[in-house]
């Protein structure tokens, strides 16, 4: 069996490291991914542990929602990205410095402000860096830095030259510089979001700031029922720690990074004043490394059954069919559009609670956040409430059945694994690869793949795909891998199809340990982007000081992927996962 490491339940903090690597070892015959040896342990000597943050009394504060950004001109709109000394994570605390993204209509010290587009209505938007000049640390807790930046508008399908790609493959904007983006929306609906993607630096300006929503509609949505206007939400999950004088504290001392309070839409542990009626809500995770999974429980000394939910969206776009939850997984990256209905529920409060383990999942290795917020539900409604969750939700992108899509897709199959305890790569079939080593994800303009991701390491990983629009098929529990990453014949369980409310489109998915998980799309927009684990600390190599990232080029291009089996249908998708010697090369009969 291929051996991984396992974290200590008696360890006070994730510790998977080695006291030193020297060239790391990789699954299979791929190359040498370190040319000069490193040291975990000296990066994390020189990056001391957060925590515990001061204290804070929850649920005192009112959550915001971020300002809409108004276009400057027709069809176009400034982002403009600054310091700022001027956010309150809390009205007890003074002023911190974080960053943020400004429009011409809302200076927003912290995330940005909202850009709604809609479907075939393209816009461009203009990216100016106003962080200090290259070498100017931010951040005490900042390495050196160019301070550049690259703006990624996660789930959206713009071209590769839009689309925010880290360097070396896309170009970053440096201090005083800028870029424009084009936005041709020409996608359903979906509650898409903003992000920067600086390689190697992603996690920092994310977890100083550096993250918006960018909701897009068509002309279908308002006919779904669901709840509109002010009782739509939408809500930034992060976690965050704090220094005795408020200020942030982030780390990269190890793989990955678990805040000790909870941070919805820049406050801490905000409460929501609610009708009693339904909600849309919108849910972004956009922590650094912490799965969240949500269920609503009472405050105080009530038992109440709780306010139903309803998952009606995914990462890419609506549900065929809307699925009740009564629990809700959420990865980093990973969006969910949740109907929660208070009706009946008058003068109660209910907090949005979490018990996923960190790392996820588990053992819990990680200061807990068991409690992220809270709903209070006012006495009565201010107008009748009309909306409704409908039975089936008819999309333009969540028609086709997976018997149609595998009929027409190939099989790609990939890995996720650690060269060393505590460095996580991926990679394809044979080796696990570094970034910088040459596409080997490299699917056809026009090709429908499934992808099958083996993860023989010791964690979940959140997996996403740039520029394309998939759907989770399901999953094979794994009891025993061999010694290069494949699955032992006879220990791969049955498959599991997706969850429910997984089964709509998206692009990123929670591939769990020891488990072979496999989604599907077409490929319709060329160049060179990336594909890569969205535990912010995973993708910028934080273990290695970015010497080794979990981040992978995808090259979409002309050349026919024909070593790729056909899938056909599912049946034929279990033979191969099952004998992964035929899954590249000959066709199985």
């Amino acid at each position: 069996m291929m051996s991984h490491s396992r974290r200590s339940t008696g360890d006070p903090v994730p510790r998977r490291v080695l006291a030193c690597l020297t060239c790391a070892a990789v699954v299979g015959a791929g190359p040498m991914l370190a040319p000069a040896p490193f040291t975990t342990a000296a990066a994390a000597a020189a990056s001391p542990r957060c925590g515990p943050s001061p204290a804070v009394t929850p649920f005192t504060d009112e959550v915001r929602q971020p300002p809409v950004a108004a276009p400057d001109a027709e069809n176009h709109y400034t982002l403009t990205v600054g310091v700022h000394n001027t956010h309150k994570f809390s009205s007890a605390w003074g002023a911190t410095r974080t960053l943020g993204y400004s429009t011409v209509n809302a200076t927003v010290d912290y995330l940005g402000p909202t850009i709604v587009t809609q479907k075939n209505r393209p816009i461009k938007v203009r990216i100016v860096n106003k962080l200090p000049a290259a070498g100017t640390p931010v951040f005490p807790f900042d390495p050196p830095d160019a301070n550049t930046i690259t703006t990624h508008r996660h789930g959206g399908l713009q071209s590769v030259a839009s689309d925010g790609v880290p360097g070396p493959y896309g170009v970053e904007v440096p201090p005083d510089g800028s870029e424009t983006q084009d936005y041709p929306n020409d996608q359903a609906a979906a509650p898409l979001w903003y992000h920067d993607h600086a390689d190697a630096r992603n996690s920092y300006h994310v977890y100083e700031g550096l993250a918006g929503l960018a909701p897009n509609t068509d002309e279908l949505e308002p006919s779904f029922g669901l709840p509109r206007g002010a009782f739509a939400k939408a809500y930034v999950l992060q976690d965050k720690s704090f220094n005795a004088d408020h200020s942030l504290c982030y780390t990269h001392a190890d793989p990955e990074f678990f805040g000790d309070l909870p941070v919805i839409n820049g406050t801490i542990a905000p409460k929501q004043t609610v009708e009693p009626r339904r909600y849309s809500v919108t849910l972004v995770n956009g922590s650094d490394s912490r799965f969240y999974r949500l269920s609503l429980q009472q405050a105080g000394g009530s038992h109440s059954a709780p306010p139903k939910m309803t998952v009606v969206g995914n990462d890419e776009g609506y549900l065929r069919h809307p699925a009740p939850i009564s629990d809700l997984l959420i990865s980093p990256g990973e969006r969910y559009k949740v109907v929660i209905d208070f009706t009946g529920h008058e003068r109660q409060q209910w907090v949005l609670a979490n018990d996923a383990p960190a790392p996820y999942p588990g053992p819990n290795a990680a200061p807990l956040v068991p409690r992220l917020m809270r709903f209070d539900v006012d006495f009565g409604v201010t107008s009748p409430d009309r909306s409704r969750v409908p039975a089936t939700i008819r999309e333009t992108n969540n028609g086709e059945s997976p018997a149609d899509i595998l009929a027409k897709a190939r099989l790609r199959t990939v890995q996720a694994g650690e060269s060393a305890p505590g460095v996580p790569q991926i990679g394809d079939r044979n080796q696990l690869l570094d970034y910088v080593d040459p596409p080997t994800e490299t699917p056809q303009l026009g090709s429908t793949e499934v992808w099958a991701m083996r993860n023989h390491s010791p964690d979940a990983h959140p997996f996403h795909e740039h520029l394309v629009e998939l759907r989770l098929l399901g999953r094979w529990h794994v009891g025993q891998w061999d010694a290069v990453g494949r699955p032992v014949p006879g220990t791969v369980g049955p498959f599991q199809p997706a969850n429910a409310y997984e089964s709509g489109p998206k692009d990123t998915f929670v591939s769990p340990p020891d488990y072979i998980s496999a989604w599907v799309g077409t490929y319709t927009i060329p160049g060179t982007s990336v594909w890569h684990c969205h535990i912010l600390s995973h993708e910028d190599g934080a273990s290695t000081d970015g010497t080794i990232e979990m981040m992978r080029p995808l090259a979409v291009g002309s050349a026919p992927q024909l070593r790729l089996p056909r899938v056909r249908d599912l049946k034929r998708l279990d033979q191969l996962v099952r004998l992964p010697k035929h899954d590249a090369g000959p066709s199985l009969p």
